[in-house]
């Protein structure tokens, strides 16, 4: 897959595209089932499927206060764009000078650098200035620019709507097993290792901490069953997130262990995908309590990834 980051004229490079428009935060199922048209398209046509997306959310410019937390890095977006067959990512920065461009005046940019036979979008999509662009529009302006616009239907799942919002509610509240469901695959936290209170070595399950980004949703504090991805290999765990209350801690933070890795992981970039909710953060009133409970959620966390091989 080829990536660009700015708006080139690409029309000479790629003379037949199926260019699907959105901002695809997580790229879930119902995501996933409109880029599968546009690949469709692209592959009926011998061409090529370009997905235009923006690296950063649009309302982190023209309305920060009400711009979400995000769902996936845009590597990992990539990452599955990829594996989903995209041929090109178009990921733009947005501006304040994109938010001002007109619904006509983004098209024609389109038209004049793309050169689309087909675009594709879902059913709540919107493009220009004060989301001025709807589907409909998208449809009238066919013949204008020399497009057929595909207007997807909205994914369910047993009649519940697909939507990045409901995964963030989701994840939020811990639900991370609910949530693979709509996304098509664990949801996954990505950070560099950094030193923590080093208090997991002392206790005999050393721990690779990851700071929070404010930027990226994060699940409710408690443990998970995990796997982590490092540079090297990848091993199954137990993460927890919260302030360590036992030792009276207020920064919230990411610990993580993996079992059976012997290591350091200091400063490395590390992957962890959440896979089950195991238990709520506790206080505990001694740390022989606490080592007893640990070794409670290591079994608990082994057991599920043995019950559901799949997974692993």
């Amino acid at each position: 897959m080829e990536i660009y980051t700015t708006i080139l004229d690409l029309t000479k490079r790629f003379p037949k595209t199926a260019i699907v428009l959105g901002t695809f935060d997580g790229v879930h199922l119902g995501h996933q089932k409109i880029i599968s048209r546009a690949i469709e398209l692209a592959k009926a046509m011998e061409g090529t499927c370009v997905v235009f997306t923006f690296s950063n959310h649009p309302l982190s410019v023209v309305a920060p206060e009400r711009c979400p937390q995000r769902i996936a890095t845009p590597d990992d977006k990539a990452e599955v764009l990829e594996s989903l067959g995209v041929d090109v990512l178009l990921n733009i920065q947005f501006t304040h000078d994109f938010a001002r461009l007109s619904p006509e005046e983004f098209l024609r940019q389109l038209a004049e650098n793309l050169n689309p036979k087909y675009v594709v979008v879902g059913p709540n999509y919107s493009f220009g200035y004060k989301s001025a662009g709807t589907p409909e529009l998208l449809k009238e302006a066919e013949q204008r620019f020399g497009f057929k616009a595909e207007i997807m239907e909205a994914f369910d799942i047993e009649g519940t709507i697909v939507s990045s919002t409901l995964i963030r509610q989701l994840i939020t509240a811990g639900k991370v097993a609910d949530a693979a469901k709509i996304l098509g695959r664990p949801f996954k936290l990505e950070g560099q290792v950094i030193k923590g209170e080093q208090r997991g070595r002392t206790l005999g399950y050393p721990t690779a901490n990851i700071a929070i980004l404010p930027d990226f949703v994060v699940p409710v504090d408690g443990v998970y069953a995990v796997k982590v991805h490092t540079p090297c290999n990848i091993y199954t765990g137990i993460a927890n997130i919260g302030t360590n209350p036992t030792f009276n801690g207020r920064k919230r933070q990411i610990e993580v262990y993996l079992f059976n890795y012997t290591g350091d992981l200091y400063d490395k970039t590390i992957g962890v995908e959440f896979f089950e909710y195991i238990r709520g953060e506790k206080k505990f009133s001694t740390s022989e309590h606490l080592v007893d409970q640990i070794r409670q959620d290591i079994q608990v966390s082994q057991e599920y990834f043995c019950n559901n091989c799949k997974v692993m």
